[in-house]
C-alpha cells in the first residue's frame, strides 16, 4: 500500500473506530431525528463574515416535525486562527405532547469564540460557546425560565484530496450553569461525524450523522440524527 493512501486509511479507520464505539455505547436511542438546512453565506472581507440559513428538524423517526427556524450568524477574524461570533435563531417548535399542543415561538441568541490550527494535514477545531433560550410571548412568573448553555467543543478535519472530500469529526459537551430558578439540570454530550464537499459555482454539500446522549438530573436518554446541508457562498473580497 502507498504512503499517501496508508495515510489515508490510518485517518478513516481511527474516526470510524472512535465512532463506531459511541454507537455502541448509543445502542439503546428511542429516536432518529432529521436535520436538514439550506443557507447564504456572505464574506464581507477577509475578516468578517455572515450567515444566514433556514433549518428543519424532525423527530419519531424522521416522521414528525420537531421545529424549523431561521439563523443569522456573524463571526469576526480578530487574531490569525482566532474568530469571535455571533447568532441568533427564530424558532418555531411543534407541541405535540400533552394537554396544550400547538406552534410555540423561541428566541435564541449564541456567542462563539473558536479557534482552528492545522498540524500535519490534519485540521483542529476548539469551539467556545455560550446560548440562551426562551419562549416569546410568555413571562417568567408564567414559568418561562430562559435555557441556558455553555457548550465546548473539539473537531477534526482531513481533507481526502483524492476525491476532494472533507471528513470531520467532532465531540461537543453541553453544560447547564447552576440557576436557582431551575427544577432540573441538563447536561449533553454530542457526538457528530460529517462529509462535506464543495463545488465550484454550485455551492457546498454536507452530509452527517451524529449521537447525543442527554443527562437530567441522573436520568440518560439518547437520541442520534442524520442530516443534510446545503450552503451557497458569496465572496466579496474577490
Amino acid at each position: 500500500m502507498k504512503p499517501l493512501k496508508q495515510k489515508y486509511f490510518a485517518f478513516v479507520l481511527i474516526i470510524f473506530s472512535i465512532f463506531s464505539t459511541q454507537m455502541i455505547i448509543a445502542q439503546n436511542n428511542s429516536d432518529l431525528e432529521g436535520w436538514s438546512s439550506v443557507g447564504l453565506n456572505l464574506k464581507a472581507t477577509k475578516k468578517l463574515s455572515f450567515s444566514v440559513s433556514e433549518h428543519l428538524r424532525s423527530r419519531n423517526d424522521i416522521s414528525t416535525v420537531k421545529n424549523y427556524f431561521t439563523q443569522i450568524k456573524a463571526n469576526y477574524e480578530v487574531l490569525k486562527n482566532l474568530e469571535l461570533g455571533g447568532g441568533i435563531r427564530y424558532i418555531t417548535k411543534n407541541d405535540d405532547v400533552g394537554n396544550k399542543q400547538g406552534l410555540r415561538a423561541y428566541f435564541r441568541y449564541q456567542i462563539d469564540a473558536s479557534y482552528t490550527q492545522k498540524l500535519n494535514k490534519i485540521g483542529v477545531l476548539f469551539r467556545l460557546r455560550y446560548q440562551n433560550k426562551n419562549q416569546l410571548g410568555m413571562s417568567e412568573e408564567e414559568g418561562d425560565i430562559a435555557q441556558e448553555f455553555i457548550r465546548t467543543r473539539i473537531g477534526f478535519g482531513y481533507k481526502i484530496k483524492a476525491v476532494k472530500l472533507n471528513v470531520r469529526l467532532f465531540a461537543e459537551h453541553f453544560n447547564q450553569p447552576n440557576n436557582s430558578k431551575l427544577e432540573q439540570t441538563e447536561t449533553r454530550m454530542r457526538y457528530t461525524l460529517k462529509l462535506s464537499r464543495k463545488f465550484k459555482k454550485i455551492g457546498n454539500f454536507t452530509v452527517f450523522y451524529g449521537i447525543q446522549e442527554n443527562n437530567l438530573n441522573q436520568e440518560k436518554t439518547n437520541k442520534s440524527f442524520l442530516g443534510f446541508k446545503y450552503a451557497y457562498t458569496i465572496d466579496f473580497t474577490k
